[in-house]
């Protein structure tokens, strides 16, 4: 029960997130700059992940602190290990992220983009954190994930090898944010009922489950109008044009909802692939042709 209890920190979907994106971001530097340094890469990757994983810990050590988020059929000595094992957990991660963060500066590797960045990670942790212990701030949770998962990771990619922006770098984030959030979205919208029964007031259920469908839908077109818009800005044409080989899969995610919300048959599943799909293919596609090229 204890295992069970504290493997709750780690999320298939957001932690694939993190780790694709981050991918995307090294691979820019990569394409634009070369690597510089393959520790420094791997040294990124787990300062971020860390970061990301003290505070899913700290936030299900907060949550089981009220008797009503217990788990069923567990007595208050088991709960008391749980919450043992997930403070040991994040003061462990806090320390190595710390440890890393202390071996950048003695190093003088921690430039003045990565400092910004660390402490941007910092505030998004502590951001996300409240979003996930306090009711009054759960609606803005999928909007502190997009930036914890989404747009921290490659910008943390990026700035481990490099001292300066890039252009493309904002380029390549952009068009990442709508697909998470979509994702997002229609977990919400599967589990409506039971986060209407639960107290749970997640965006979708501040919004409705209707408007939710409608907003799940416009953030699949807009996630490829922004990808035509970065084109269009100078992004080079071979890099993105794979991307849009998923617009099928848009398309037909969209017909889906729509359909479910004019009380259709549900495919949950479908709609759960293609959402997958039109998040993390174009990545991988994008992050490829950086790494190969």
């Amino acid at each position: 029960m204890v295992i069970k209890s504290v493997s709750k920190v780690i999320k298939p979907f957001l932690l694939a997130s993190l780790l694709i994106a981050y991918l995307v971001g090294a691979g820019l530097v990569q394409y634009v700059r070369g690597m510089q340094s393959w520790t420094g890469f791997v040294q990124g990757l787990f300062f971020i992940l860390f970061i990301a994983l003290s505070v899913e810990s700290l936030a299900e050590l907060q949550l089981l602190s009220d008797p009503r988020r217990w788990p069923e059929n567990v007595t208050y000595d088991v709960v008391k290990q749980i919450r043992w094992a997930l403070a040991i957990l994040a003061a462990t991660l806090l320390a190595a992220a710390t440890s890393l963060l202390i071996g950048w500066m003695i190093g003088g590797s921690l430039n003045q983009g990565l400092l910004g960045l660390v402490i941007m990670a910092v505030l998004a942790g502590v951001v996300y954190y409240f979003t996930r212990v306090l009711p009054k701030f759960t609606p803005y949770q999928v909007f502190a994930q997009a930036l914890l998962f989404a747009v921290l990771p490659p910008a943390m990619g990026f700035f481990i090898q490099s001292n300066n922006i890039h252009w493309m770098l904002t380029l390549t984030v952009l068009p990442m944010i709508p697909g998470f959030i979509a994702n997002q979205l229609l977990h919400q919208i599967k589990h409506f009922s039971e986060d209407q029964k639960g107290d749970v007031k997640s965006f979708v259920n501040a919004i409705g489950w209707e408007r939710g469908m409608v907003f799940h839908n416009a953030l699949i077109l807009l996630e490829y109008v922004l990808f035509a818009l970065v084109a269009v800005l100078g992004f080079p044409w071979f890099l993105v044009w794979q991307v849009f080989l998923t617009l099928p899969i848009g398309l037909l995610e969209i017909w889906l909802m729509e359909r479910t919300r004019r009380g259709g048959r549900v495919l949950w599943r479908a709609m759960t692939a293609a959402t997958l799909s039109i998040y993390f293919i174009p990545m991988y596609l994008m992050g490829l042709a950086f790494w190969i090229r």
